[in-house]
């Protein structure tokens, strides 16, 4: 597909419809934020040709330019102001979106087969591939005598798993539909004899031996050298004259790193060491041609920018939340050049057990809100039905683009998709509760997504398939532990609509290909999946009721069955088929009555600080049926929820708040009477508060995660011989950042390294209050003794932790800050 197709609708009182399109040529002009001053606890992403006022101007991808909506401008903002040197758009002429399919890696690591390679390939043709899968990307295994990273960087044996023959298992893999891709780390070779019969192709020190022995192998290229770039092309033609067609290539920032340190060994040094990186690249692309796919890993080789298609933004993922999280960061970090500069990939997908259901469902609506790479790596054929569920509603990846281009700086609970397609204007909203111990109530203001206050907006909740009404301001629900919601969010425009499909989290862009609706009547053409039950889901005004009246859908003249929902306030139809293909429908509604239920007041309210300034307001409910509460701040109607509790958030200190709580039914109407309650948010804060119990507002870290109550491998926290409940493991290189709004008297801590680090270590602790140093530790080392802090935070606004990273010490020395905690 060479291009990305938008629709232009027009619209009358009587018929909405497809009435023209155009199709638009990437790169072109697109909304933008270049800071999160408005909704810092909020990610906007975009898809389709989206308008929205939270907005702060356009980016020209093709001048690198910012225009402010106040008329300012920004020149070369990726290459400056973000510091992506070798920025370009991308090119999407060969591949209009990101990735979608499977790795061999998590789950089999150096231990996969040929045989169970191509097991793989078949469960995903049979059960993946309608819902968009294309790749099956073979990793580490394939090659060399061994295990680890020693005699394993051997590109030229085939290792006895696989004698099929590597152009035997691409050819198979082609011929069920499908692309096979392949890993290597080819700059590095661990085979002597490979060395020696390609003579100066390697940094080699006078006396012949090695020069740089890494991760990436004994050997390392020299870029500087014919026979080097030589050695790169007959590597990468064997690669292609095999049949792959995705390649993934690791350990790249390890090059990078040798090639500024090695430059005395190189045939042709050069002071510019990522532009002799960037010529190695430059050899892969031209024998691969621009009809592969070529992958960047081992977090950001960001030297790679224009050249490669896309780029592993994180570090390895593991079957656990702590490896959620790993991919968590890298989308924080870095998703600002995701389908802006290249396809970002926070790396694999993983649902199997033991990981929750519900965690799964989060690492599933993180890669479907986003659109980065999706790649699965778990053994497919032993998922369960709700497992491959989940796969299968994000795949694939489809045309998302970041609103926001910048580094994201913290964990944001709230994520927004605004979305444009076929005339429908919605946001697709995942609220997340990324922390492990407790419940968490999260608030969505339309204001802060840009919907209009006061106006009812239809809410629908994807992963339960249920509609829970229309609701003016907002929404908060409550969160378990590692757990999500998606909502599809629709303005209510007086008339029945369709809110919500089943078949893709996008609820809509991957499926619906037709829509139009006359009076009560809509028709409209469904992609639909073999044997997927198909629901579209509609929502009546608000104080109105209708029901199904009418269904049918065809599929090349054959009708299909069809099953109607009436409910109160919102009706369900599902479709079914016993083929992939586009399926017409219609469905037509009449009127009907809504029952109503008096409602009562609610008694026994009382209030729960969860931070500095935020507080959740709980009651008991009566013993009626209701559907819901609505809150109010001050007299000011701040939004619904289903729940005996909401958030209430950016409160000030010492100001007095009114609180009020109303029971309400689906048309809106409530109960006579509101419940009461005053308070002023610093008289609920405690004495002592331990920094784990707050949420930083802003985050910089390494390669690996921040950990509350636990060291940075999510072990317990020790120092000096003793086990500590409270505190944070905070990687190197790292801060956090905590609002504080002179709160606070005193802060104190015990700092150190962990007794469990794997190497002596040497980083040093650093304490920053409104931008200004109020204390450091020295360089620290595993061997020291933990350091007692006590300083006096009478004036701070913001206090931001930082770990430095000295001489010596590495990404997985285990800093923490135990028992750090404020004190009033």
């Amino acid at each position: 597909m060479k291009s990305i197709i938008q629709f232009v609708f027009a619209s009358s009182l009587m018929m909405v419809g497809i009435h023209c399109s155009h199709a638009q040529q990437w790169p072109y002009r697109v909304p933008c934020r270049v800071n999160d001053n408005h909704s810092p606890d909020v990610l906007f992403m975009t898809l389709g040709n989206v308008e929205t006022s939270v907005a702060q101007g356009i980016f020209d991808p093709v001048k690198d330019e910012v225009q402010l909506n106040d008329g300012t401008v920004i020149s070369n903002y990726y290459k400056e102001s973000l510091g992506i040197k070798y920025y370009q758009p991308v090119d999407k002429s060969n591949f209009p979106l990101p990735p979608s399919g499977w790795c061999s890696w998590y789950y089999y690591y150096q231990e996969i087969t040929g045989d169970e390679f191509l097991k793989n390939a078949d469960w995903i043709a049979e059960n993946l591939k309608d819902y968009g899968a294309q790749y099956v990307q073979l990793d580490d295994g394939w090659q060399g005598v061994g295990h680890g990273s020693g005699n394993n960087r051997d590109w030229t044996t085939i290792n006895e798993r696989f004698s099929m023959g590597m152009d035997t298992i691409a050819s198979y893999i082609k011929s069920l539909g499908l692309k096979p891709g392949i890993w290597l780390a080819p700059h590095g070779q661990s085979n002597p004899e490979v060395v020696k019969s390609h003579p100066g192709a390697f940094l080699e020190k006078p006396d012949g031996t090695s020069a740089s022995d890494t991760w990436e192998g004994k050997f390392l290229v020299d870029p500087s050298s014919d026979a080097g770039q030589n050695y790169i092309e007959s590597l990468f033609t064997t690669l292609t004259n095999w049949g792959y067609e995705y390649i993934k290539i690791d350990g790249q920032p390890i090059v990078t790193r040798e090639y500024r340190n090695k430059k005395e060994f190189m045939q042709n040094p050069s002071d510019d060491s990522a532009e002799l990186y960037r010529e190695t690249i430059k050899t892969m692309r031209n024998v691969m041609g621009t009809d592969k796919y070529l992958l960047g890993c081992w977090v950001v080789p960001l030297e790679g920018v224009g050249i490669m298609n896309g780029s592993r933004t994180g570090g390895d993922d593991l079957l656990s939340w702590n490896g959620f999280r790993t991919a968590l960061n890298a989308t924080m970090q870095y998703y600002f050049l995701h389908n802006i500069a290249w396809y970002t990939d926070p790396d694999v997908m993983l649902v199997r057990s033991p990981l929750p259901l519900r965690q799964a469902r989060v690492w599933a609506a993180m890669q479907g809100l986003t659109g980065e790479a999706l790649m699965c790596s778990d053994r497919m054929m032993d998922l369960s039905a709700e497992r491959v569920d989940i796969v299968r509603k994000v795949f694939p990846a489809t045309d998302i683009r970041p609103l926001d281009l910048f580094p994201a700086g913290k964990e944001k609970p709230i994520w927004d998709l605004k979305v444009s397609h076929l005339g429908r204007s919605y946001d697709v909203v995942g609220l997340f509760n990324f922390g492990e111990e407790k419940e968490k109530q999260i608030t969505v203001n339309w204001a802060k997504l840009g919907i209009p206050e006061n106006k009812p907006v239809h809410v629908f909740d994807f992963w339960n398939r249920d509609y829970l009404g229309a609701w003016e301001n907002g929404i908060s629900v409550g969160l378990q532990p590692t757990s999500c919601k998606v909502f599809a969010l629709v303005p209510d425009n007086g008339q029945v609509q369709l809110v919500s499909t089943s078949r893709h989290i996008t609820q809509g862009w991957v499926d619906l290909k037709a829509l139009k609706r006359r009076d009560n009547t809509f028709s409209g053409t469904s992609q639909v999946i073999k044997n997927d039950p198909y629901e579209l889901y509609f929502a009546f005004p608000k104080g109105k009721n209708f029901k199904i009246t009418g269904v049918t859908a065809n599929n090349e003249d054959r009708k299909l069955e069809t099953v109607a929902y009436n409910h109160d306030g919102w009706a369900c139809l599902r479709i079914l088929s016993s083929q992939t293909g586009n399926v017409d429908w219609k469905v037509s509604f009449e009127e009907t009555e809504l029952f109503q239920m008096p409602q009562e007041k609610v008694s026994q309210l009382w209030l729960e600080p969860t931070g500095i300034n935020t507080v959740n307001v709980h009651w008991v409910p009566k013993m009626q049926t209701t559907i819901g509460y609505k809150v109010y701040l001050d007299g000011k109607e701040m939004g619904y929820t289903p729940d005996c509790s909401f958030s209430i958030a950016e409160l000030d200190l010492h100001r007095k708040y009114q609180v009020e709580v109303q029971t309400v039914w689906y048309d809106g109407t409530g109960s006579g009477e509101r419940a009461t309650i005053e308070f002023v948010p610093a008289e609920l804060v405690k004495k002592e508060l331990f920094l784990n119990d707050l949420s930083p507002v802003r985050t910089k870290l390494g390669w690996r995660v921040h950990q509350t109550n636990r060291s940075v491998s999510g072990n317990g926290l020790v120092l000096d011989g003793e086990l500590y409940h409270q505190g944070i493991g905070l990687p190197t290189n790292s801060e956090l950042e905590y609002r504080l709004d002179k709160g606070f008297t005193t802060f104190e801590a015990l700092v150190g390294i962990d007794d469990a680090n794997g190497k002596e270590g040497n980083v040093e602790f650093v304490l920053i209050g409104d931008g200004r140093e109020l204390w450091k530790s020295g360089w620290v080392k595993k061997s020291d003794p933990g350091q007692k802090v006590s300083v006096d935070i009478r004036q701070v606004k913001r206090l931001t932790l930082r770990v430095n990273r000295g001489e010596g010490g590495n990404t997985g020395d285990q800093s923490e800050w135990v028992n750090a905690k404020l004190i009033r």
